[in-house]
């Protein structure tokens, strides 16, 4: 306890349960009844599993184990809540299954997520034995080829959301290198980006070069109106300073009322910061670029 009144509370005594219950509280109490069932039967399984049998893309530092936990289970919150908005909106309480099918899909991406293939197996392999309102596999499938339909709130494979790709036949000659053909991969991270944006929260694509990361969130911001929401794109290197983000985010947005600003004719926009871990670090490891990076974020 110091002199100014503050108890200080290990992370590691705490864990995540806290934050579980602080959400659950902010829900409907027969919704948060169902899904509290689900949290204490699924979630610390399947972070076991993670914590002794995965290597994480994303591993959490200084002290992986707490921050990889916090992390995952508030994304899982996050998608929980896109997922459940329209049941929120209307009012309406599904089934117990129904529930079950969405908080098993939204914790496979949340915590499941930052796996490699293999380890994603792992993964599929400690929700079977936890789980019960499943899909019928195939031969060599996983819990991450499937997804819950919301339509119907069944399960259903991304293969059969894949959209049918046509040649451009009309372009005499068409720009090769510009064709984007829609893949399983491709679906599952635009349903995802469209699911946490829904909520307004934001969304960090990991992965080695090459692997579209740029594609994907292209694809998914020109599904947008461009009436109603602007497009910024904004590409870091080694020399990108806080002052270069500032002045450019500054540059798109006008004074709206007094220290209100945002974008011209009343739209919302939306930033896109490409390869966001180049800036240099300073001689204390820290990313000085990207801690303006994080206010802007916050401000939805």
């Amino acid at each position: 306890v110091s002199r100014a009144g503050i108890i200080y509370v290990s992370d590691v005594e705490l864990g995540w349960i806290p934050l579980s219950r602080s959400w659950l509280a902010q829900r409907r109490e027969q919704e948060a009844n169902i899904l509290k069932t689900f949290f204490e039967a699924y979630v610390d399984k399947v972070l076991m599993t993670i914590r002794l049998h995965c290597k994480p893309a994303c591993p959490g530092l200084p002290w992986e184990h707490v921050t990889r936990d916090f992390c995952c289970v508030t994304t899982m919150q996050v998608l929980l809540e896109a997922t459940l908005l329209e049941a929120v909106n209307s009012n309406e309480v599904y089934e117990e299954g129904h529930y079950e099918r969405i908080f098993i899909f939204c914790m496979t991406w949340a915590i499941g997520g930052m796996c490699t293939p293999e380890d994603r197996k792992k993964v599929h392999d400690s929700i079977l034995e936890c789980g019960n309102q499943l899909p019928d596999f195939g031969e060599d499938e996983t819990i991450f080829e499937y997804m819950v339909s919301p339509e119907n709130g069944q399960w259903q494979h991304w293969a059969d959301r894949v959209p049918k790709w046509e040649y451009p036949v009309s372009e005499e000659k068409p720009r090769y290198a510009q064709l984007v053909i829609p893949t399983l991969d491709s679906v599952r991270y635009e349903f995802l980006l469209g699911s946490v944006s829904s909520v307004n929260k934001a969304s960090l694509l990991v992965g080695g070069p090459g692997t579209a990361k740029t594609t994907a969130i292209n694809q998914f911001m020109n599904t947008f109106d461009g009436e109603q929401m602007m497009q910024k794109a904004i590409t870091f290197s080694s020399l990108t300073t806080p002052n270069i983000f500032q002045f450019s985010v500054e540059g798109s947005v006008e004074k709206r009322q007094g220290r209100t600003f945002g974008p011209p004719g009343g739209k919302k926009m939306m930033i896109f910061v490409d390869d966001v871990s180049m800036p240099t670090m300073n001689d204390w490891g820290d990313q000085v670029t990207n801690e303006i990076v994080h206010p802007a974020h916050l401000q939805q």
